[in-house]
């Protein structure tokens, strides 16, 4: 897993999708594979052959010019030239024999390499058409109602206390069959109640990155998906302080299909926060424009969860591009048609994501937010 920091002034190559450079990429490893199988032991006879080749050969007495034939002339006998001519590689002899085990030293690597480029291409196609296959999950995006709420000296004593909502929270998860949820207002004593309870998912940024980041974190059914990739993106809460909130890359158990997922809590106005409409439109253009930038980088799909305590206003900035689309309905290029119920609580996907059987569904006093949940599709291939 890699886990990282981002920023927006920090801007990387964009590496062009593997359905581009995977084929380009094979074709090479088949040059080197062929390559050093075939040079890296001695070629067929090269041990005999080069030193017999690069010897002079006797020329018989018979046939060498007059003065050079018999004993006469220079009165040396079968050494005129003056060098000292050694014995050729028979096929019997261990020259020859050393040749051939070479020959088939060679042959065996050669064969020997082939099967293992066989068997990785057939791995590589494999996962290509796992990853070609269309995914189906349930996502939701849920405002848990922070435990500072309901506890002593909190704004809702309407409610139970964090324990027993937090009971009502994990069963309305499983009874909605969610595998990808990401929490808002989810404090650390409300972490440590849901790791130990729903021990079928698993979350990102966890306790990690403090008490202010825990309240946003990301969880998924960990049969389902595991986590690549992680980083957080710096957003700008109530009166401008700024808060990391999380990006992550999962990966399907089963088809090997990814996509990045990431959870945002925009500032309220409330009598104690105040107007932060200045706060809220700049966490919106942050966000908006760190994932479009994500997705045309590496073309996996985005899904995006929050409360962004605005309802038309959110809808029309994040579906103007003509990248995202809401999984409430609505328009999803160019102008703004909001669909006609709307929450704060929003779920948007980009192109490659495709929604269905959205719900609002009521959790009782778990919290004084809905379960927003709606079916989503991984429809296009990486």
């Amino acid at each position: 897993m890699k886990v990282s920091r981002f920023s927006l002034s920090a801007r990387g190559l964009r590496w062009p999708p593997p359905g581009v450079w995977a084929p380009v990429l094979a074709i090479v490893l088949v040059v080197v594979v062929v390559w050093t199988s075939f040079f890296a032991g001695p070629g067929p006879g090269s041990t005999a052959t080069d030193r017999t080749s690069a010897e002079p050969t006797e020329v018989p007495r018979s046939e060498r010019p007059d003065g050079d034939g018999g004993d006469g002339g220079d009165g040396q006998s079968g050494s005129d030239d003056g060098l000292d001519v050694g014995p050729e590689a028979e096929p019997g002899t261990a020259d020859g024999k050393s040749a051939t085990a070479a020959l088939d030293r060679s042959v065996r690597r050669f064969r020997a390499a082939q099967r293992r480029l066989a068997q990785q291409v057939s791995r590589q196609l494999e996962r290509q058409e796992r990853r070609a296959q269309t995914l189906e999950f349930r996502v939701a995006t849920y405002n848990v109602l922070g435990d500072s709420h309901t506890g002593p000296g909190g704004n809702k004593p309407g409610f139970p206390d964090a324990g027993p909502r937090m009971d009502m929270a994990i069963a309305a998860l499983r009874n909605n069959g969610i595998d990808v949820v990401g929490f808002q207002e989810f404090e650390s004593t409300q972490h440590n109640m849901f790791t130990s309870r729903a021990g079928e998912y698993a979350l990102y940024p966890g306790l990690a990155l403090g008490d202010k980041s825990v309240r946003f974190n990301i969880a998924w059914r960990s049969s389902m998906w595991s986590l690549v990739e992680a980083h957080t993106l710096s957003i700008p809460y109530a009166g401008g302080s700024r808060i990391d909130m999380p990006v992550v890359l999962l990966e399907s158990t089963t088809t090997g299909r990814r996509a990045w997922f990431a959870n945002f809590h925009n500032p309220a106005d409330t009598p104690r926060l105040g107007n932060n409409a200045h706060w809220r439109s700049m966490a919106a253009g942050i966000e908006i424009a760190h994932l479009t930038e994500l997705h045309a980088r590496d073309g996996h799909p985005v899904i995006v969860t929050g409360d962004f305590n605005e309802r038309s206003e959110i809808f029309c900035r994040f579906t103007a591009g003509g990248v995202f689309s809401a999984a409430a309905g609505g328009s999803s290029a160019g102008g703004c048609a909001p669909p006609p119920s709307m929450q704060v609580d929003w779920i948007f996907g980009s192109t490659g994501v495709a929604f269905e059987g959205y719900a609002v569904t009521g959790t009782g006093v778990a919290s004084d937010h809905n379960l927003v949940h709606a079916q989503a599709t991984l429809t296009e291939v990486e």
